[in-house]
């Protein structure tokens, strides 16, 4: 249980660290930029409350704002996404699963639907970021080549954080 919640918390703060030092400086073609930190609620379990999924996202929204200089953004996109995980991971979580309790990755639900359910929940949160970051939909070609490039920029990394944790449940 401790090393659950001590690994939880370095995931947590890894991910900010991640964001504010590396991703953060990522812009290809200035357009798709990876914001990975949205793995965060992906990855929590399905019992997990709803109000502990927008808590989780308001906390490490506000960390990721106060570290690259986003001034609510990230905090109201992660708390909207935050809202709509549950209900999208019953959506995409096996219906014949033995137990009622699992963590989503893609053991547990197979490949397709935890990616399924990550392409969903990335491109709600690249929307609702960069909806809030242009405030308008006057240059609507440009927003629209930002979400999407940064929704699959980010996915690939989650593809990757998610590979090495399968790699680490195995051993």
């Amino acid at each position: 249980m401790i090393h659950t919640i001590l690994s939880r918390i370095g995931c947590f703060f890894l991910l900010i660290l991640l964001q504010a030092l590396l991703f953060n400086h990522i812009h290809i073609l200035g357009y798709a930029t990876p914001l990975p930190y949205v793995y965060f609620l992906m990855i929590l379990p399905n019992t997990t409350p709803r109000w502990v999924h927008i808590l989780t996202g308001f906390g490490l929204g506000m960390a990721i704002d106060l570290f690259t200089g986003t001034p609510g953004m990230a905090a109201s996109a992660l708390c909207a996404t935050g809202l709509l995980t549950t209900p999208l991971l019953k959506a995409f979580s096996p219906s014949d699963h033995e137990d009622d309790t699992f963590l989503p990755s893609m053991r547990t639900m197979e490949k397709t639907g935890f990616l399924e359910f990550a392409f969903c929940l990335t491109l709600i949160h690249c929307t609702l970021f960069f909806g809030i970051e242009a405030f308008s939909f006057f240059d609507w070609q440009k927003l629209l080549i930002n979400i999407g490039g940064s929704t699959l920029l980010t996915l690939l990394v989650i593809i990757a954080f998610e590979s090495v944790r399968n790699q680490k449940a195995k051993r």
